[in-house]
């Protein structure tokens, strides 16, 4: 069956041809999009263990009004540990984060930093209810959600990945055009074939499957070639490019190869249905 689906893709070489790069487009593209998606839950897997919410202090705050607080936070089901920074700690916090920016530090003394209390939360993501909660309080200047840092980050990554996916849905559109472009074609060169199989006792299933597995083919070859191109991106520009960059970690192979699978799959079964339908619906046979 392989071999009867590749003769008739060689009869429409040049169709099938065209087919195969615009598959290839097509599920580049969407195989980027996942990636990109991939990206994003590592980025925010890395940066919900380490970001915390920073409630700043009043510097007029009484010890009353500190310890009530401090009492709240600690009862609080959302906040798994408290953690309180007075002037001199958030200076030295200060002084190490910006330690390669000297002009910097030496115009800030801990006088100018507020004391503080830092909150790792049993869920990062409700971190806003803990922002809601707490602002306003009495001693309390104002609540630093850090999630909110890198909230640019993860709208650019999403934007990205809506524009690939965007792309990936037009050039799906010019594949199913050309697919059925292509089945037609092979089945009206191959008409008198068909004409004796049916004379034969040939079923429809039988006299389909030459063209679905021609299809198959042209879909599969598409995702090849997508998984190729995926692989030199993510050598060339993840693993070299990009990889001396120490903000947040990058995706590994195994998201790669767990697209690589996803692409193959879809550009294989997808060109195989398009093709049956094709067949169903304009042939009739």
């Amino acid at each position: 069956m392989l071999v009867i689906g590749v003769s008739g893709w060689r009869r429409n070489l040049s169709m099938a041809l065209g087919v195969i790069v615009t598959v290839t487009i097509c599920l580049t593209l969407l195989g980027a999009g996942l990636l990109l998606r991939a990206q994003a839950r590592t980025v925010d897997r890395f940066f919900l263990d380490q970001i915390q919410v920073v409630i700043d202090l009043n510097d007029g705050v009484s010890s009353a009004e500190r310890a009530a607080l401090a009492a709240d936070l600690r009862a609080d089901p959302l906040v798994r540990a408290v953690v309180y920074e007075d002037k001199a700690r958030a200076f030295a916090r200060f002084t190490r984060d910006f330690r390669n920016s000297p002009d910097v530090v030496s115009g800030v003394s801990a006088a100018d930093l507020p004391a503080s209390f830092r909150l790792t939360l049993v869920d990062p993501r409700r971190s806003g209810e803990i922002v809601l909660e707490y602002t306003g309080r009495g001693g309390v200047d104002r609540v630093r959600d850090q999630r909110a840092l890198v909230a640019p980050l993860y709208r650019f990554l999403r934007a990205f990945a809506v524009g690939t996916f965007a792309l990936a849905a037009v050039q799906a559109f010019a594949a199913v055009v050309l697919i059925y472009a292509m089945i037609r074609l092979s089945a009206h060169g191959r008409r008198r074939e068909t004409a004796i199989m049916r004379l034969v006792g040939a079923t429809n299933a039988t006299i389909r499957a030459p063209f679905v597995m021609e299809s198959a083919v042209t879909g599969m070859l598409g995702g090849m070639f997508a998984v190729v191109i995926l692989i030199v991106c993510k050598v060339y520009f993840v693993d070299h490019k990009f990889a001396r960059q120490a903000m947040f970690p990058l995706f590994g192979w195994g998201a790669v190869w767990a697209v690589a699978v996803a692409v193959l799959l879809i550009g294989t079964v997808t060109s195989a249905i398009l093709a049956a339908v094709a067949l169903r619906r304009y042939l009739r046979v």
